[in-house]
């Protein structure tokens, strides 16, 4: 699929597995990297974890870049426990060279900014919150390419409608799986997350669903536009 997409010229961001719970080895990354000849490669991030996500991120960035396929950019994920080792490893990242980096949806600092109430809102909020921040002290460069890894409820999407230009693109299967559970999106969004993955849907017949995940996939294409 992904082969056929490259020879159609699709646009294609290629994850390392981290939110699927799959282990890869540098070797196998490096192997799908010149199979596929992705736009753009997140290199390997650990969950809350700065120094682990930035000694990966400084590894891919000084051993393999050279020796990608041409066209293939680097991306590294802002992971953190607060705000202030989010805002530490998004400099940290400028320093090291990157110039597309990932803001994920699910990072614990959220719930410390947001403490107490409804944890998809918290890290909604979150996420905003920290984009906001960094633009507002000059620490976000606005000429770099940011992606939006993941999602939590897509109402979020809303709020990036104008002044967020450096924001190019995001990711995630929400609308298809509230569609999967036969759910249309609200005139406000969604106040819940189903809790499987997508690779739960693999296997089973959609053709029921199709009305539902295609109304909630036009719906959230109309919050990024």
């Amino acid at each position: 699929f992904f082969q056929k997409s490259r020879l159609n010229k699709r646009f294609i961001i290629m994850d390392n597995g981290l939110f699927e719970g799959v282990t890869h080895t540098t070797e196998d990354l490096l192997d799908k990297i010149n199979l596929v000849h992705p736009d753009i490669f997140i290199v390997p991030d650990a969950w809350n974890d700065s120094t682990t996500t930035l000694v990966n991120a400084k590894s891919w960035m000084i051993n393999y870049k050279q020796n990608l396929p041409e066209g293939v950019n680097l991306m590294a994920v802002c992971q953190g426990k607060d705000m202030g080792e989010l805002m530490t490893t998004y400099q940290t990242l400028v320093d090291l060279g990157y110039t597309h980096i990932a803001i994920n949806f699910s990072s614990e600092a959220y719930q410390h900014m947001f403490p107490g109430g409804d944890v998809l809102e918290s890290q909604m909020n979150g996420r905003r919150a920290i984009i906001d921040k960094l633009a507002a002290n000059g620490t976000l460069r606005k000429n770099f390419y940011h992606h939006l890894l993941g999602c939590s409820l897509p109402q979020e999407f809303k709020w990036y409608k104008t002044g967020y230009d450096f924001i190019k693109s995001v990711d995630t299967s929400n609308p298809i799986l509230v569609g999967a559970e036969k759910v249309c999106y609200g005139t406000g969004g969604m106040t819940f997350k189903p809790k499987e993955k997508l690779a739960h849907y693999f296997e089973k017949d959609l053709s029921g669903q199709l009305e539902d995940i295609t109304f909630n996939v036009n719906k959230f294409k109309s919050y990024v536009k």
